[in-house]
């Protein structure tokens, strides 16, 4: 018995060594401080960083503020020597558009400024890759046409009606300053319409 007993807390031992060096080495923990992501990543939600992960095109980016202390997270809309600008309610990348496949309106609670307001929500595509934004009842993206520098990325939330936490507010962002990409939800914000609502242990895209 007590043999037994002390297997299982070497075990118990391994297992809370393993899951520290995976913090330390591959991964690390933050809540989302705005709603500039939404509809992907909620105000209040938890996620796990890949300390590994690179600011490439379509990313989730958390990088160093450019102008003041403290971190952004928004999606690696470009990368340097790209164009990017918006042309009504279209975003364009190089001259090339990427669709919108528009699938429903909702009201969102936006508790950075205790609004709520009607949006449009649906898959953006890049390729291949596909994620959800949501759009004001305006759809405008409003992007002036910006040429990304040298090593610089610019990052879009994927709330598109929602300016003030972007690249369109704060610059270009030095793509060494990016700490890591999110890849994982580990605990989702309460209140989401159920067509957009998240859950436990997610994917992020």
């Amino acid at each position: 018995m007590r043999s037994g007993l002390g297997c299982l807390s070497w075990i118990g031992a391994a297992v809370i060594v393993l899951l520290l060096l995976l913090k330390v080495l591959l991964f690390d923990m933050a809540t989302m401080g705005h709603n500039g992501m939404a509809p992907t990543l909620v105000r209040g939600e938890r996620v796990l960083i890949n300390k590994r992960g690179e600011p490439v095109l379509d990313a989730i980016a958390v990088c160093k503020h450019p102008t003041e202390e403290g971190w952004v997270v928004g999606r690696v809309a470009a990368t340097e020597g790209s164009v990017i600008e918006s042309f009504g309610d279209v975003l364009r990348l190089d001259g090339s558009s990427l669709q919108f496949e528009e699938r429903g309106t909702t009201e969102f609670y936006n508790d950075d400024n205790g609004l709520t307001r009607p949006v449009i929500w649906g898959n953006e595509r890049s390729g291949s890759d596909k994620h959800l934004i949501f759009f004001g009842q305006s759809r405008q993206h409003l992007v002036r046409k910006t040429t990304v520098d040298p090593g610089k990325v610019y990052l879009l939330g994927d709330y598109r009606g929602y300016m003030g936490q972007d690249s369109r507010a704060y610059g270009q962002v030095d793509a060494a300053s990016c700490r890591g990409t999110i890849v994982f939800r580990l605990t989702p914000a309460e209140g989401l319409a159920p067509e957009i609502s998240h859950g436990y242990f997610e994917l992020v895209q």
